[in-house]
């Protein structure tokens, strides 16, 4: 019997050794020299991609032997069923781990529409652009496909469909809320955001909307990009109904003659041709505006235009050089008074207008502002003997924008006090200096410098010397009340303004300078008690407690200063009273009176209508002090600067000065400066660090300074050029010369008329503008090699250079909106964009740019020589050091307008670009939402694996092979002992 069992046990051993040997040749010779092997199955194709995996089968006889030789009392149909269970388990197994995927195909499309929103089309194509997306809405719903839809002009934007059964939103909406800029139409930027909408495993499909004007962006270049991503575009027609042609534009604003210079001369006439186009015959009014007002003589006439091409002649004459901007407008005829005026046959308002801007040669410009306009003769005629123009205005005259300013020069200012100029007009300069390469220069005078009151405004920033300067030996100390009004019309930003007025002042005052502030309303409240002005914190503290209060009552403030001041030793004393209200006149004069009899100064600040203009020039005459009268809050530090400096006259150095000089410059040749007459007197200031010094009193104190602030100079002459201080000057013979030289090495120069500048030409196809420099030297040469850079000065938003007041851009819609830009901090109306040019042939320099608005601009393209390395310098090989540059060789002066978008030039459908751009992506043109969504013969191949539908099988095999070993089925089989 034992022999009997061993020999069976032998042979279901030897047994399951063949089966496994068996099962192994079968597998490598299957898997032999294949990397996967594929099954047709049902249509569909089951590709095993690791069919080595079935060598695990080598464990399937096994099962079998462990099965029967098991010790446990299980029956026979059990153990059987238990070995069916884990040979189906290992071959679930062995399967999963073979990696098997069903190969398929779907024909599921993705599509995504481009709906073209510029204004360009019209409302009716848009409305049958939204049908055609609510039907592929509909139809795409029943396909089972998927739709996106955007919606794009200047920029694209994605349309969040809302569920079926609800109402598309509108495509363009409209209003302000609407946040969208429809001025131009960038096809390629609504393509390439619609790639990252598509979903994988489906059919890539573009549908285009639109009328093919494109303004930006290359839609064949993209449509190609399209192909080799197997994205095919495919476009729908919208024709533009008939209705919608009337249309009248200025295509173009040109000098006659004019080759690309864009250059006339001072004095001459010349001759401005527009051509407008009508698509029907109509009368309108076309009016010739020069830098913002109608041109003089030949401004506007009605005219009959005709279909088609129309030719306008204007006649103008520059009376000054620099830049002129023009600007051709066209609106309803004249009518009769009374009677409103028909309105345009025309589609857009945008496109009736057109920009020119001319460089204008002549003499130098200048603008000379004069604090006293009855000494500005003296200066003027000097000046206009030098040949050069000279345009002078009193200081309510002067510009608050730069670009106001950039048709003069070099900006003058004399005798000019803080209180007269605006932060606007302050920043206006710096711009016009800084950005447009302007000159300035500041003279002397009791209302100039720090004794004008521009300590710590931006003037002082733009000079070469600091306003800061010690009290002279002999000036006597100075003991100062103010008196603010806190009653209940002074709260809100004027109080505050009153207390950044009464610390600048403590901050003016020297250490040993007394200072009290007293605040009132219907009494009087001592804030800061007479102290040291040294005790600045303090001070600043105290200060800020003011708050507004009740009524206005002004004897008695002035009656607790006079109790604090008649007290002191002090050699000045003052009171300032500032009040924004009316207060009864009894005892004010009286006691003002007996002030003045103890030495003791008042002046009076008005701020406001509602301040008694009569009592305080009262106060002011009976004090013997001085009545400042404001209507803007924002003048009340200036005003406070200004009167505490006038008083401690710290700044001011009137005696006889010879001047000095310290650094000899071209400015002083031949102006025989050394033999000068002795001023009278200077504004006392301290020069800045990297100012030059060019002249100096016998003190060591500027006379003469000079810097470059960014394009521009900056001059400071400390004494003044009239009958004050340069009595002696104005007899002497170099006088008229000293000052023209001053101005001719401080203005702006137009490199042309030095001989060192290339000639610089633009070429416009909005809003692009391509930038050509062409350097050739003076004996005919190629200058090449050389670091240029361009920069676009252009016009700030909301500037319309060379329009009329309030005409603003023309009705251009979006023409406000510049993405990207940052404002600058600078309250200046110029933004400066530098752009590198490359060289691209021998002494040629070029560049591309993008303009965002629509206006004139100012081009420079600045030429700086390489620096050479330097081991290769002292051989003279000049390779350059990368990114290293030298000084500037030359500039390159230009300008260039953008009168409107190419969206408004009124273009007819480009059906032939979108043709050709639906062939170049394998597309074509759709009728229907159905053929739009009609996948053809194209298939997306899918492999779908299906290793985890058997882990998850195999899982549960293993949970039902161990219940067959725990739980009895089928009895009990007999155990021999």
């Amino acid at each position: 019997m034992a022999r009997r069992e061993t020999w069976r046990g032998g042979l279901l051993l030897l047994l399951t050794g063949l089966g496994s040997a068996a099962i192994a040749v079968a597998v490598l010779a299957l898997v032999r020299h294949r990397d996967g092997l594929s099954f047709s199955l049902w249509h569909h194709t089951l590709e095993v991609r690791e069919p080595r995996a079935f060598l695990l089968a080598l464990c399937l006889p096994w099962v079998g032997l462990g099965v029967s030789a098991s010790l446990t009392d299980m029956s026979l149909p059990q153990r059987l069923l238990q070995a069916a269970c884990r040979s189906l388990l290992l071959l679930v197994l062995c399967l999963g781990l073979s990696r098997p995927a069903l190969q398929g195909n779907r024909q599921t499309v993705s599509l995504v529409a481009l709906v073209d929103v510029s204004d360009s089309m019209t409302d009716s194509q848009v409305a049958a652009a939204a049908a055609l997306v609510e039907d592929l809405r509909q139809t795409s719903a029943a396909k089972g496909d998927e739709l996106h839809v955007i919606a794009f002009a200047t920029r694209p934007r994605v349309v969040p469909l809302p569920p079926p059964g609800t109402a598309l939103p509108p495509l363009r909406p409209k209003g302000p809320a609407a946040k969208i800029t429809t001025d131009g139409t960038d096809v390629q930027a609504a393509m390439q955001l619609a790639y990252g909408l598509f979903s994988p495993g489906n059919l890539p499909r573009l549908l285009l909307l639109s009328d093919g004007d494109e303004t930006e962006g290359d839609l064949l270049a993209e449509a190609q990009a399209a192909h080799r991503r197997g994205v095919r575009l495919s476009f729908h027609p919208l024709p533009r109904p008939k209705d919608h042609d009337d249309e009248v534009l200025v295509r173009e604003l040109r000098l006659v003659g004019d080759e690309g210079g864009g250059e006339v001369r001072v004095g001459a006439p010349f001759t401005l041709l527009a051509e407008v186009y009508a698509s029907a015959p109509q009368r309108v009014r076309a009016t010739l505006y020069k830098d913002g007002a109608e041109n003089p003589g030949d401004g506007h006439r009605d005219i009959d235009l005709g279909q088609g091409k129309n030719l306008l002649r204007f006649r103008s004459e520059a009376k000054t050089a620099g830049y002129a901007s023009y600007r051709v407008l066209l609106s309803p005829p004249g009518v009769e008074p009374g009677q409103p005026a028909p309105p345009l046959r025309d589609r857009f308002s945008g496109n009736n207008q057109a920009l020119l801007s001319l460089s204008i040669k002549g003499r130098p410009h200048i603008l000379y502002i004069e604090g006293e306009p009855a000494s500005k003769g003296y200066l003027e005629r000097a000046l206009t003997r030098e040949n050069i123009d000279v345009e002078t205005r009193n200081p309510y005259g002067l510009p608050s924008s730069a670009r106001e300013l950039a048709k003069f020069d070099l900006v003058l200012l004399s005798d000019v006090p803080s209180t007269l100029v605006s932060q606007a007009q302050m920043a206006a300069i710096e711009g016009y200096v800084r950005d447009l390469g302007g000159g300035f220069v500041m003279t002397g005078g009791e209302n100039s410098f720090g004794s004008g009151g521009y300590q710590g405004t931006l003037i002082e920033k733009i000079l070469p010397v600091r306003f800061e300067q010690e009290k002279k030996r002999d000036q006597p100390s100075l003991a100062l009340v103010l008196c603010i009004d806190r009653s209940g019309s002074m709260n809100g930003p004027k109080l505050e303004l009153a207390k950044d007025a009464a610390r600048a002042t403590a901050e003016l005052l020297a250490p040993d300078d007394l200072i009290g502030v007293i605040a009132f309303d219907s009494q009087a409240v001592p804030l800061v008690r007479l102290q040291r002005a040294q005790n600045r914190v303090r001070i600043s503290t105290d200060i800020s407690r003011l708050q507004a209060g009740g009524g206005t009552q002004i004897l008695p403030p002035l009656q607790e200063a006079y109790q604090e001041l008649s007290g002191v030793a002090a050699k000045i004393k003052h009171v300032i009273l500032l009040t924004d209200g009316q207060a009864e006149y009894q005892g004010i004069l009286e006691l003002v009176d007996t002030m003045v009899e103890n030495k003791i100064t008042v002046s009076a600040v008005g701020v406001g209508t509602g301040a008694d203009q009569t009592l305080l020039t009262a106060i002011a005459e009976h004090g013997g002090g001085r009545f400042y009268f404001t209507q803007d809050a924002t003048s009340i530090p200036k005003i406070f600067t200004k009167e505490t400096t006038q008083v401690a006259r710290s700044a001011l150095v009137e005696d006889a000065v010879r001047v000095v000089v310290s650094k000899r410059v071209e400015m002083l040749d031949g102006t025989g400066i050394e033999g000068a007459p002795p001023l009278r007197g200077y504004v006392a200031t301290k020069p800045k660090p990297l100012s030059e010094t060019l002249l100096s009193s016998n003190l060591g104190e500027p006379i003469l300074s000079r810097w470059r602030l960014g394009l521009g100079q900056a001059v400071a002459f400390t004494s003044d050029v009239k009958n004050r201080w340069a009595v002696d000057w104005l007899r002497w013979p170099g006088y008229g010369r000293f000052f023209a030289q001053m101005v001719r090495s401080s203005m702006r120069h137009d490199p042309r008329t030095r001989g060192n500048g290339y000639d610089l030409t633009a070429t416009v196809f909005s809003p692009k503008v391509h930038v050509t420099v062409d350097a050739v030297s003076g004996d005919d040469r190629f200058v090449s090699g050389l670091v240029t850079t361009l920069e676009v000065i252009a016009p700030a938003l909301g500037q319309g250079q060379g329009m009329p007041p309030g005409a603003g851009n023309g009705g251009t819609p979006g023409s406000g909106d510049v993405p990207g830009k940052g404002t600058r901090s600078r309250l200046i109306d110029v933004k400066v964009a530098s752009v590198p040019m490359s060289q691209t042939a021998p002494g040629r320099y070029e560049a591309e740019v993008t303009l965002r608005e629509h206006g004139a601009y100012l081009l420079r393209a600045v030429h700086r020589a390489p620096v050479p390395r330097e081991a290769d310098a002292e051989v003279g090989s000049g390779a350059a050091v990368a990114g290293a540059v030298g000084p500037i060789v030359a500039e390159s002066w230009g300008s260039v307008a953008l009168s409107y978008s190419r969206e408004y030039l009124a273009l007819p459908p480009d059906s032939a670009l979108l043709s050709r751009a639906a062939q170049a992506s394998g597309g074509k043109e759709v009728a229907s939402a159905a053929e739009a969504l009609d996948p053809g013969d194209e298939r997306i191949e899918f492999l779908r694996e299906l290793w985890p539908y058997l882990l998850g099988l195999s899982v549960g095999l293993l949970l039902l092979d161990v219940a067959l070993r725990r739980v009895r089925l089928f009895g009990y089989r007999p155990l021999s002992l």
